[in-house]
């Protein structure tokens, strides 16, 4: 603590020192710290893993993290904590490397598994007799036993985030500007140990740009009444009972596809999930090749009803989040898994009768419906999941971990 004229007590500020690596699905917790940089909150340095104390993080926690985790250091005067933050979709893919830091956000956050030490309870469609979540059980059993120790270092996050990888492709206008970019990025990471943040620089440029055409699809018109792609590499039933409802909906301007990679394999892994007397009917859904006029982005943001069953491990959705921006209506699964801020607080339809009420619930959203619930949305992503108010609520809870630890030896 710094002591200020009068007396008064100031928190000394944050410095961050970030592990670069190949760290795609991280991107948007990324730009969260470097809007909080931008505001004057925090310092924001990069640094190669060639560079990294290993003191601070051993190689073994290095090779650890998956592209879905992040790594850095943060210090607040003589203080240091080591934070992961963890956008995984689900607890399946929980890190060793919690082993090697003092806090760890997840977004797969359960109550049941990290306050409760026990496995999450399924949903009631996933009977035994169709699904065999015996392998769940064992792969939870397995980190309760290795890491169950470190399950006070866990703390809520933010659902699985959208990609924010920039293809120049998808820049029409500023293409050029988007490839000088990525070059001077790709150039300053490669030749430089550390980068330290600043306005001007082109990764921060590039991920900015990149929400903002995330936030442009708020002004998408009306176009769809449902436009969704699926695959069945996730509760196969489960997918083919919502594209039986989607095909018994009529008069509705509706673009779905289901795909398998082994879709004409007579012993598809996803058969035995499947009615014997179904199987032909699936084969033929899946040999079905719907066009999509737009790419899936735009599609998906001009919907009257987003659909989203849960992932395969009960996980989020990265095209989710990607819903939750745009603001529109969204009908999925409900999640097993918490994030730091009330999700009640979006409008958000749940499957609670594997897809009965799927055509009730899009009758009611009628355009007037759709703005509104739109606004609403919106409203709350803003709130709470927007990159700055993301960026604080990490800056928040490091300090609240200072606060508590000062003092002590870690």
């Amino acid at each position: 603590m710094k002591i200020k004229s009068g007396g008064r007590m100031e928190k000394e500020r944050l410095r961050i020192v970030w592990l670069n690596k190949k760290d795609r699905s991280i991107l948007y917790a990324k730009l969260s710290l470097m809007e909080l940089a931008m505001s004057g909150e925090i310092d924001f340095i990069r640094t190669k893993s060639s560079s990294f104390d290993r003191h601070v993080l051993p190689q073994r926690a290095i090779d650890a993290l998956s592209p879905a985790l992040a790594f850095f250091v943060a210090y607040r005067g003589d203080q240091q904590c080591r934070v992961i933050l963890d956008t995984s979709e689900s607890f399946f893919y929980m890190s060793s490397a919690i082993a090697d830091a003092d806090l760890y956000f997840f977004s797969a956050y359960s109550p049941e598994i990290f306050e409760e030490h026990r496995f999450l309870t399924p949903y009631p469609w996933q009977k035994q007799e169709r699904y065999n979540l015996q392998g769940y059980r064992k792969h939870f059993e397995r980190i309760e036993r290795e890491f169950g120790s470190y399950f006070d270092k866990i703390v809520r996050f933010i659902p699985y985030p959208v990609v924010m990888n920039l293809p120049a492709r998808r820049f029409r206008r500023t293409k050029q500007l988007v490839i000088v970019l990525l070059l001077i990025d790709r150039f300053l990471k490669k030749h430089l140990p550390q980068l330290r943040f600043g306005p001007l620089d082109p990764e921060y440029l590039l991920l900015k740009m990149r929400y903002q055409q995330l936030v442009g699809y708020r002004l998408n018109p009306l176009n769809y009444d449902i436009a969704i792609r699926e695959s069945l590499w996730a509760w196969p039933w489960h997918r083919i009972l919502l594209y039986k409802a989607l095909g018994n909906l009529s008069g509705k301007k509706i673009i779905a596809s289901l795909s398998s990679q082994e879709a004409d394999a007579p012993k598809a892994w996803w058969r035995h999930c499947i009615p014997e007397d179904e199987i032909d009917a699936v084969v033929r859904l899946l040999q079905e090749k719907p066009e999509f006029p737009e790419p899936y982005e735009e599609m998906i943001t001009s919907s009257r009803l987003a659909v989203f069953p849960t992932g395969k491990h009960w996980g989020w959705r990265a095209i989710t989040f990607l819903s939750l921006i745009s603001g529109g209506p969204i009908l999925m699964d409900r999640p097993k898994f918490e994030p730091y801020f009330p999700l009640d607080d979006f409008k958000i339809y749940y499957n609670e009768s594997e897809w009965s009420d799927l055509a009730n619930i899009l009758n009611k959203v009628t355009s007037e419906q759709w703005n509104m619930i739109r606004k609403h949305n919106q409203a709350a992503f803003d709130k709470y999941l927007a990159p700055l108010p993301v960026g604080r609520y990490i800056y928040q809870t490091i300090q609240k971990w200072f606060d508590q630890n000062e003092g002590k030896q870690i």
